[in-house]
């Protein structure tokens, strides 16, 4: 004996195969969600999109929505694949756009004015041109910097006179000089301006217009003048609401160009294909992600998708008799005789056919009626045997009638010379 402790025997643990082979997916997984959790903590919330009609913001028209809606009238939104108004539209409103008007689409618009549509156009701005030139009425160039607001024409006698230049937070005016039929309505003026300077000023400070088209209207409004929630409550601008719907009937159909607006994504970007959504989307960014990871997953586990490739070398050619062993095994096993039976059918007419020199193609009691008549002439109980034979044959034999018939058939072709 001596003096040394004994050596005490180590007992590593170990994992179960299944556990171990799970280790390196679940790793994967957790690195996918510390990644998607760090993500999320550091995406800033999103910006608030404006003249969204269900949003509360200040820039947003739940407050319009629901104030059209509470006097009775039916408010709906474009939003399909393409631009089309409905047929019982009464109003339409369209609000500064990320997607651009095309020419057919402003064409179609001016039409649908001009047959007796009522628009209010806010803006248009400088990037929509095919819609500013359709009604001839644009954004101008310079700001205003004037400090009140004077209804220059009687036209909104539900309206004040005088307003302050607070209620328009942009100084943004309107260029009238290509619509020469558009009607100031409010225009930015000085305090200390009389009426004439008004007038004569109207022309390059106007805020709002309103034009005839055809058997229509529209009313023209400079971004600010646009009935937001934060106008509505601050800046008194539902005066101008009894205005804009003095060309709608009661219990109308008003509708917003949504379409334009948002476009599919509702960020102002028009998702139209697959590469767009992988691209432009976070839940594209996230498919994309969890593939690559997969790839990667499979690439270290030395997996590939579909089966091994095998070398030319390896291969070996099959046989003929392999096929013919194989696919007799699946209709024997399948239960399945019809081949094998129209086989034989084919063989005996096909005999008979070289023997006595008639068509084999031809159908069954046509090719009897011919065999009858053929030189040298068959005997009564041979034409007999041949029809039993083609009548077994048609009938779905079984396995053994069909080695029956195939036997009665050596035996006739055989004899039959």
């Amino acid at each position: 004996m001596t003096g040394q402790a004994p050596i005490r025997a180590q007992h590593r643990v170990r994992l179960p195969a299944n556990l171990r082979a799970l280790g390196t997916p679940l790793a994967i997984a957790a690195l996918v969600a510390l990644l998607i959790a760090a993500a999320l903590l550091t995406t800033p919330p999103p910006e608030p999109i404006p003249y969204d009609l269900d949003a509360s913001h200040p820039a947003g028209l739940l407050g319009l929505r629901l104030w059209l809606e509470e006097l009775g009238y039916t408010v709906q939104r474009t939003g399909s694949l393409r631009f089309n108004l409905p047929d019982n539209a009464d109003l339409l409103f369209v609000y500064p756009n990320q997607l651009t008007y095309t020419a057919a689409e402003a064409a179609s618009l001016r039409q649908w004015v001009e047959n007796g549509g009522a628009l209010v156009l806010i803006g248009p701005t400088d990037e929509d041109r095919h819609l500013a030139e359709s009604f001839g009425v644009r954004l101008a160039s310079a700001l205003s910097h004037r400090n009140q607001q004077v209804q220059v024409q009687p036209l909104l006698p539900e309206g004040r006179r005088l307003y302050p230049r607070e209620w328009f937070a942009p100084g943004v005016t309107l260029d009238l000089s290509e619509a020469p039929r558009a009607v100031p309505v409010l225009a930015l003026a000085d305090a200390e301006d009389d009426r004439a300077a008004l007038v004569e000023h109207a022309a390059s400070k106007v805020v709002a217009a309103v034009q005839p088209v055809g058997d229509g209207v529209v009313w023209h409004l400079a971004p600010g003048v646009d009935l937001t929630n934060g106008n509505l409550k601050g800046y008194e601008q539902g005066e101008l609401l009894p205005a804009l719907l003095r060309n709608a009937p009661a219990g109308g159909v008003i509708v917003f160009d949504a379409y334009h607006l948002f476009g599919f994504s509702r960020v102002g970007a028009q998702i139209a294909t697959l590469q767009d959504w992988l691209y432009r989307t976070p839940t594209g960014w996230a498919t994309l992600f969890v593939l690559a990871v997969a790839d990667i997953f499979l690439l270290l586990q030395g997996r590939r998708l579909g089966p091994p490739l095998v070398n030319i070398e390896q291969t070996r050619g099959r046989e003929a008799a392999e096929y013919v062993h194989a696919m007799a095994n699946l209709h024997r096993r399948a239960r399945e005789h019809t081949e094998l039976a129209r086989h034989h059918h084919n063989r005996l007419k096909g005999g008979l056919a070289r023997r006595r020199a008639v068509l084999a193609d031809l159908p069954d009691e046509q090719f009897l009626s011919a065999l009858a008549h053929t030189s040298p002439a068959l005997t009564d109980e041979q034409l007999g045997d041949v029809r039993a034979i083609l009548t077994g044959l048609a009938d779905r034999p079984s396995e053994q009638q069909i080695v029956n018939l195939a036997a009665h058939i050596d035996h006739l072709l055989h004899t039959i010379r």
